[in-house]
C-alpha cells in the first residue's frame, strides 16, 4: 500500500510540475526560438496529463487540478504558437 501511495504522489506531483511550468511559459512572452520550443515541449505533456487527470474517476480535487493543468497547457501552447 505504501508503494501505491508513493506512485500516486509522484504522478500527481509530475502533473502539477508540468502545469506550473506551462503556466510560467504562458505568462512569459516567448520571443526566442528556444523559449517557444520549451513552451511546446512542456505544454504537450501538461495537456495530456491534465486531461487524463481531469477525466479519470477520482475525487473533485483531482479533477480540478487536472482541469487547471489542462487549461494552463493549452494556454502555453497557444501563446507559444501565436507569439512565435
Amino acid at each position: 500500500m505504501e508503494s501505491l501511495a508513493l506512485a500516486a504522489a509522484v504522478v500527481v506531483m509530475s502533473v502539477i510540475f508540468f502545469g506550473a511550468i506551462s503556466a510560467l511559459v504562458a505568462w512569459r512572452n516567448p520571443q526566442r526560438g528556444w523559449s517557444r520550443t520549451l513552451g511546446v515541449v512542456v505544454s504537450i505533456p501538461a495537456i495530456g496529463l491534465g486531461g487524463w487527470l481531469a477525466l479519470i474517476d477520482i475525487g473533485i480535487g483531482g479533477r480540478v487540478i487536472g482541469a487547471v493543468v489542462l487549461s494552463s497547457g493549452i494556454a502555453a501552447l497557444l501563446r507559444s504558437a501565436v507569439k512565435g
